[in-house]
């Protein structure tokens, strides 16, 4: 599928406000109530998109904070997208299982996800689940996952690109290095580089002033929030969910610009690399996540080149090098 960034921009606002429906009143769940960029990045397209519906944001609460009778009589839920459907991050899971046991009949949408099972159990815990419930929406990101959901499950499933480019275009900082290097510390991780000027997993990275007081001051609201159910607690919860999710976009825009080029082996890494205009080879993840979405959106990306695995990595960059001299000669 050829696409280029402002096209990528466009079909992903269209489609995101499309499947959410009639303007209403709407429920986040599963706000990143952490220090992953690339989540808050989904987060804050994602706002894009519910303010282009007309869609009112009642509470946007995280799995720890997460109560259900805090629900809005009637709205709609919508679940945050990212790449944890299917049961590889047990607490997410857990919490998609809840949703769709307790509301079963109750309009649903799943923002866009990569899908992968760690077994059959699980698999078949979603199953079972989605068929039950009646009224589930789910938006997926790469064609393995639409094949997989098509298969799998009994609800409206939309092909539909990440939230993230609901952003559009960012404007990266002034290099400072010549090759940055993003290397996952997580459980899709496949291996490590001994090369660059500058490594860095953002999960990893010291925290900023910034971003370490919008942590703090976010769980503090979100503890108080979950405990009492207050509707005015609810309402600065979502503002505090906004401002650590800025600091935290702020922090990956920061981290990805410093090289000329980039290494990431993170999606978000490309994803944001890709509306930054960095140049970056983006190297495939353990489960074929990121080969999934690269074949899908983002292969004719002209600042974007795909690497199997990282011991193909130095040749590659070598050999982007190598062009650019020839382009500059």
């Amino acid at each position: 599928m050829r696409s280029t960034v402002a096209e990528l921009h466009e079909r992903a606002s269209a489609e995101l406000v499309d499947a959410l429906g009639a303007p209403g009143p709407v429920d986040v769940v599963d706000f990143p109530d952490h220090l992953n960029c690339g989540d808050a990045a989904i987060w804050l397209g994602e706002l894009v998109v519910l303010s282009a519906s007309g869609a009112r944001i009642r509470s946007a609460m995280s799995r720890r904070s997460f109560r259900i009778d805090a629900l809005t009589p009637a709205s709609t839920i919508v679940l945050q997208g990212g790449g944890n459907f299917g049961g590889l991050y047990p607490t997410h899971h857990q919490l998609r299982l809840r949703l769709l046991d307790r509301l079963r009949g109750r309009r649903i949408v799943q923002m866009p996800q990569s899908i992968e099972y760690p077994g059959e159990r699980e698999r078949d815990e979603l199953r079972r689940a989605v068929s039950r419930h009646g009224a589930f929406v789910l938006l997926v990101r790469d064609h393995r996952s639409f094949d997989l959901a098509a298969a799998d499950f009994d609800c409206e499933v939309r092909l539909v690109p990440d939230a993230a480019f609901a952003l559009g275009t960012l404007t990266r900082r002034a290099p400072t290095v010549s090759t940055a290097v993003q290397v996952r510390t997580d459980r899709e991780a496949t291996g490590g580089a001994d090369f660059g000027d500058f490594r860095f997993d953002w999960l990893q990275a010291p925290l900023t002033e910034t971003r370490r007081r919008r942590l703090e001051w976010h769980e503090l609201i979100s503890r108080a929030a979950a405990k009492t159910g207050s509707a005015r607690l609810r309402t600065a919860e979502i503002a505090s969910a906004q401002r650590l999710a800025e600091a935290n976009l702020a922090r990956a825009i920061g981290l990805l610009s410093t090289g000329r080029t980039l290494v990431t082996d993170r999606l978000h890494g490309h994803i944001l690399a890709t509306l930054l205009g960095v140049e970056h080879l983006v190297v495939n993840d353990k489960y074929g996540k990121i080969r999934a979405f690269w074949d899908t959106w983002t292969r004719d990306i002209p600042h974007a080149h795909f690497v199997e695995t990282w011991a193909d990595t130095p040749a590659a960059l070598a050999e982007l090098t190598e062009a650019r001299a020839e382009g500059a000669a």
